[in-house]
Order: structure tokens, then C-alpha cells, then sequence
């Protein structure tokens, strides 16, 4: 029968204490870390192109390579107030998910732009739809972009490319009435009423 502590009564010399683990397994992370290819603007990567980095070079965001939707609104026929005022990188997301679950109660069928660009999948060349196949890589967690984030996607619309002379939607919320976007012809970020058919194109985070 064992009785005490196994690691102060083992001997053995091939045995390892804990704390030599965790300093081999930091070691080990740390060259993974190292290894790691950092990504750079306009790198073909997740379905998409990317158009922001962080410092670290290992996040940032993906266009999708073409437009979801030339003409669609941001409401789902009722103008209301879903919450989704977040700006900045990242919160395209969630803004994307607080619009789906104050609209989708208004018209469960109707499609909007935050719809349009959740339901987007793609494989991973970035043209070929996902089958559901179990050996292909298939990226669905696309979402529509804040403000901020549609503001850096027209900063590389020459990299990214594919885009038109016209207005696309952001994710952000201004009011009851109007939500954010930008027009990519001339450069002039704006609000528009929510009935208002613009441009979508999808992006996501990595």
C-alpha cells in the first residue's frame, strides 16, 4: 500500500518534478510561439483576405474576397432598438449577434444585412461554399462589421479589391432610425435609414 506523497518518495532518475514539467512545457510553447507565421496585410488566409493586424501579427481580420449582398437593408421591416452601438475591432461581432436576436422575432423568414453576413461560409480558398463534408476546412463565423472595422476594411479596399462605388453597411447602431456605413466611392462615412439598401461584405476574426 502507498502511503505519502509519490512525487517526494520517487527517486527515480528519470522521473521529473512538476516544476521541471511546467518550465518544459513553457519552453515548448514558447518555441511554438516563435514558429508561428505572423500575418500581414493582404495575406490570403481563412477564407478571405486579411486586412488588419494587431503588434503581435497573430490577430486581426479577414475580408471575405467578394460582396454577400448589392442591395439589402439593416432592418427586418420594424425599426426598433437592438443594442448594437459597439464600435472598434472585434465588436462587429457582437453587434452582428444582437441585431439577429432583436430581428429575427420581427419576420423569422426576412433577411437583413447582419443575417447576410452570418450565414455566410466559405472553404478555405475563399470561393468554394462549404458542403459539410467532414475533410474540408469550412470558416461560417463571419459577421458585419462595426464602424470602426469598416473603416479599416475601406483603408485597404485596394488589397482586399472586389468592391464597388457605393455604400456598405456597418453593424453599428445610431438610433432607432439609423445604423452607420460608409461609401466606398468617395470616402464619406454617414448613417442611413435603416430601409435603405446598401452593400454587405462579411468579415471575420482570427
Amino acid at each position: 500500500m502507498l502511503s505519502g506523497s509519490v512525487f517526494a518518495a520517487d527517486t527515480t532518475p528519470n522521473r521529473v518534478t512538476q516544476s521541471e514539467f511546467n518550465a518544459a512545457i513553457a519552453n515548448l510553447q514558447a518555441e511554438i510561439d516563435k514558429l508561428s507565421t505572423k500575418k500581414k496585410v493582404g495575406d490570403s488566409f481563412g477564407g478571405g483576405i486579411v486586412f488588419y493586424v494587431d503588434p503581435t501579427g497573430h490577430h486581426g481580420l479577414i475580408a471575405s474576397l467578394s460582396d454577400q449582398s448589392e442591395s439589402i437593408q439593416w432592418y427586418n421591416g420594424v425599426y426598433k432598438v437592438t443594442g448594437a452601438t459597439g464600435d472598434g475591432v472585434g465588436a462587429g461581432a457582437a453587434n452582428t449577434s444582437l441585431i439577429m436576436a432583436a430581428q429575427m422575432a420581427d419576420n423569422p423568414t426576412g433577411n437583413f444585412a447582419a443575417k447576410v453576413a452570418a450565414d455566410f461560409s466559405v472553404q478555405e480558398d475563399g470561393l468554394t461554399a462549404c458542403t459539410g463534408s467532414v475533410d474540408e476546412v469550412c470558416y461560417g463565423d463571419w459577421y458585419l462589421p462595426s464602424k470602426h472595422e469598416l473603416n479599416l476594411l475601406y483603408q485597404q479596399k485596394y488589397i482586399v479589391d472586389g468592391f464597388v462605388d457605393n455604400s456598405y453597411w456597418s453593424s453599428t447602431e445610431l438610433s432607432i432610425n439609423y445604423a452607420w456605413g460608409r461609401d466606398f466611392g468617395n470616402d464619406v462615412q454617414g448613417y442611413f435609414y435603416k430601409d435603405r439598401a446598401l452593400i454587405v461584405r462579411a468579415i471575420r476574426a482570427f
